[in-house]
């Protein structure tokens, strides 16, 4: 439910920032860039504030244990959530948006770890796909339960930004209560000495553990340096992971994918939509990102990590210039700037078109660099090393919201989306150079990997039967 929860947050500030902006108006009616301004600010407080807490989870995941850090995440993403819906102005909303991102960031450090150290070889990314499959869920339910009352969810109730922000401590809450009832993680578990409670988690969660021998880091053998994960974090083998992880991360952000999803119903409205038809239609390319992602996580561990997210790519680039061209078509029959939503006859290409994006974007861009970081890194930095790679994505994450308006004033709206095409492009060509295979690779073989001279781009291998 961790990745529900990120995806819930998504989701809901995407519906509610059209209110959002109408109660801004208020205040900033005769000046739009202090308009657009805040609105990027409120979008993109969580984004920092997950950031921040990307880095704290990575660390609190290998101190205290996973459990105890996805633990720590509900109940501030449960206390940010109440606390929004009771903002008395668009500062202190604000500073709320970071406490709920601190949550949210914790979360998507360790979700990820926990599941991969849960799962056999055969399924390990499928099933850290569900993660992302759940991200894609809570946006979906998020823009069903922000539009849907009567006829559009809160659309006519007082507030109706306040509700949308509340009800999300409603996810925070039930995965609080079901984490009590999951065990530690075993590999942890073993990582810190306690070999008896690692077993029993292993039978519990029906997974095994590699004998000792099979793991040199643990047997005493050659392997990774002893030390603290911050002094490990700077052997070469490490190095060489954290560049394909954190190059990974950035790469999905600044292909824009949440402009899309945190804009979305702003996007609708620059091509004429009233509010709340923007709003009903923008469950189109929510409902079409979660059904991508069940794509992914059919095809991730059959088809492999490396060609799903070459070929996820190159449909990227081809799906964002298409958009950047029906931004340009509309923007010959209105006005540039992008705060004001105006009659379009492009309305319906623009839509297609998001509805595309997220169709290339989700099997592929959305979880392989999930899973490819979830499993890279030694046990010893590993919480540290994918805490590390989420900030990054986060970071990126906040640039790009933080931009995107702005961008669209500077360069319009196919400018700004020419120019993630471009990025895109450019991904494709470094990850084809450094991505490898990892595919059906046990955790240990995938330290092989890295470690030893060979791990190409087209490296791969056989699965082995320990987790």
């Amino acid at each position: 439910i961790g990745g529900f929860l990120f995806g819930f947050d998504t989701g809901v500030i995407s519906g509610a920032l059209p209110y959002i902006r109408d109660d801004l108006l208020q205040r900033y009616a005769g000046d739009p860039a202090a308009l657009a301004h805040w609105q990027e600010l409120i979008v993109s407080a969580a984004i920092v504030g997950a950031g921040v807490g990307s880095v704290a989870g990575g660390w609190l995941a290998d101190r205290v244990g996973r459990k105890a850090a996805l633990l720590l995440a509900d109940v501030l993403f449960t206390a940010g959530a109440l606390a929004m819906a009771a903002a008395q102005d668009h500062c202190v909303l604000e500073r709320r948006r970071a406490l709920v991102g601190l949550g949210v960031g914790l979360a998507s450090v360790t979700v990820p770890i926990f599941i991969a150290e849960c799962s056999p070889p055969a399924r390990r990314a499928s099933l850290v796909t569900v993660n992302v499959l759940l991200i894609t869920l809570g946006q979906f339910v998020a823009y069903v339960a922000g539009r849907w009352r009567q006829h559009y969810a809160f659309s006519f109730v007082p507030g109706t930004w306040r509700w949308m922000l509340g009800v999300a401590a409603l996810p925070s809450l039930l995965q609080l209560g079901g984490l009590l009832l999951l065990p530690e993680s075993p590999r942890w578990l073993e990582r810190r000495g306690r070999t008896a409670a690692a077993q029993r988690a292993a039978r519990r969660l029906g997974v095994s553990l590699s004998p000792p021998a099979a793991r040199p880091h643990l047997s005493g053998g050659a392997g990774p340096p002893r030390g603290t994960p911050w002094r490990l974090l700077r052997s070469r083998a490490v190095l060489r992971e954290l560049q394909v992880g954190v190059g990974l991360q950035v790469l999905q952000q600044l292909c824009g994918i949440n402009t899309v999803m945190y804009y979305t119903p702003s996007i609708l409205q620059l091509a004429g939509l009233s509010n709340q038809a923007a709003l009903l239609l923008s469950m189109a390319p929510a409902a079409t990102n979660a059904l991508g992602t069940v794509v992914g996580m059919r095809c991730i561990d059959r088809f492999g990590r490396r060609r799903l997210l070459l070929s996820s790519i190159a449909a990227v680039v081809l799906a964002l210039a298409a958009l950047g061209g029906a931004f340009l078509a509309a923007e010959r029959h209105s006005p540039r700037l992008f705060l004001h939503g105006c009659p379009s006859r492009y309305t319906w290409l623009i839509l297609a078109c998001l509805v595309a994006y997220l169709a290339a974007f989700s099997p592929g861009l959305g979880p392989v660099p999930w899973a490819v970081n979830a499993e890279i890194y030694p046990l010893a930095v590993r919480g540290v090393a994918t805490g590390l790679a989420a900030t990054a994505n986060w970071v990126s994450n906040a640039l790009v919201a933080q931009t995107f308006l702005t961008l669209t004033q500077l360069l319009g709206g196919s400018g700004a989306f020419f120019l993630y095409a471009a990025i895109a492009c450019a991904g494709f060509l470094w990850a084809h150079a450094v991505l490898p295979e990892t595919n059906g690779l046990t955790l240990d073989q995938v330290q092989q990997l890295f470690g030893g001279e060979g791990g190409g781009g087209g490296a791969g291998g056989g699965g082995g039967g320990g987790s």
